[in-house]
């Protein structure tokens, strides 16, 4: 049988990029909160230098921006942990990072009782007590495309947010207002400003993928970059998917884990009522970015020519992740090739 248009161009961008990644000889598992999973990712950036390989563009600046200053991929607020009951958490932007953070806050809260060292909010995504040694780990992911849309929505769409925040990368291009100067020191202008965005979803987030590897930001890398996940995904005692069955995976993290984890679960993701009703659909908190987007949402937004671009750049997540390519972008594929003859 022929191979699916989607599978074909995930297996051909990960062979031109993400298999040029080099073994390590330094394990990274367990090793978030020190420098080895970013030296060994450097390793790899020399290698392709020194040994004059071709790569695409954008994977070049993908090294470049995740090693450099800045970058937040090897930072050390992707690894949260508690005693309460013990577990690691790899947590990785755009994957309900904040709902996380309000969970750990839950899970350490009695590390705060009467210590001022948990800051101003009072809250600590890692327990001040000692870990078990063998504490579980566990991951949630993010269909790849569902997550590159929802960073553009979260981060890109509203003009407000993209003042504010600067994650709509390159703020050059996106956003100017933070002060940017070109070499003969002048303010560059606003590239955005006073466009008439309605109707034109489907062309604005087309531009923003095209330009996105122009400076990638960390809410927009390949999720298999986070904790190594690349490297060490097999390892985990539980991944959990923010797809439909987001609330079914939830239940089976809070009874694979006991403790006050079903409680404190339920208060920030309210998912027991449900699992209860049996309700497949994750449709998330309104207004809170984090639901899955409805069809007529994915088909606001996206083309088949998206569609191609997202699976390229995202192709480490697709083929060490385990995860599937939705339905609707092989159909808008498909479609689109259907038109075509």
């Amino acid at each position: 049988t022929d191979e699916d248009e989607a599978d074909a161009i995930i297996r051909r961008s990960f062979d031109e990029s993400y298999a040029h990644i080099v073994p390590c000889k330094k394990s990274t598992w367990k090793a978030m909160d020190s420098s080895i999973e970013r030296d060994c990712m450097a390793l790899t950036r020399d290698y392709i230098t020194a040994q004059n390989i071709t790569v695409p563009w954008w994977f070049q600046t993908l090294l470049r921006d995740i090693l450099g200053p800045g970058g937040g991929v090897y930072a050390p607020w992707h690894h949260f942990y508690t005693t309460k009951p013990p577990f690691h958490f790899c947590t990785v932007g755009k994957v309900a990072t904040t709902e996380w953070r309000k969970v750990f806050c839950k899970l350490n809260a009695e590390d705060c009782l009467d210590d001022n060292s948990c800051g101003k909010k009072k809250c600590t995504w890692k327990t001040k007590q000692t870990m078990p040694k063998t504490a579980p780990w566990a991951v949630f992911l993010r269909d790849p495309l569902e997550r590159l849309l929802s960073g553009y929505l979260d981060k890109c769409y509203n003009p407000q947010t993209r003042r504010n925040q600067g994650h709509c990368e390159p703020n050059a291009v996106f956003n100017p207002m933070k002060g940017l100067v070109d070499a003969k020191n002048k303010t560059y202008p606003n590239l955005m400003e006073g466009l008439d965005m309605d109707g034109q979803e489907k062309a604005m987030f087309g531009a923003y993928v095209d330009v996105l590897p122009l400076k990638w930001n960390v809410h927009f890398v390949p999720q298999a970059m986070f904790c190594d996940l690349h490297r060490n995904i097999e390892k985990y005692d539980f991944v959990g998917n923010m797809g439909k069955e987001f609330y079914f995976n939830l239940d089976r993290m809070a009874n694979q884990f006991g403790g006050q984890l079903p409680e404190i679960l339920n208060s920030t993701f309210g998912y027991m009522d449900h699992v209860k009703n049996d309700n497949h659909d994750n449709t998330g908190k309104q207004g809170s970015g984090h639901a899955m987007h409805t069809p007529a949402k994915v088909a606001r937004f996206y083309t088949a020519r998206t569609v191609r671009k997202g699976l390229e750049y995202l192709s480490i997540d697709y083929v060490t992740l385990g995860l599937e390519v939705p339905e609707w972008a092989r159909e808008m594929l498909r479609e689109e090739t259907l038109s075509i003859t």
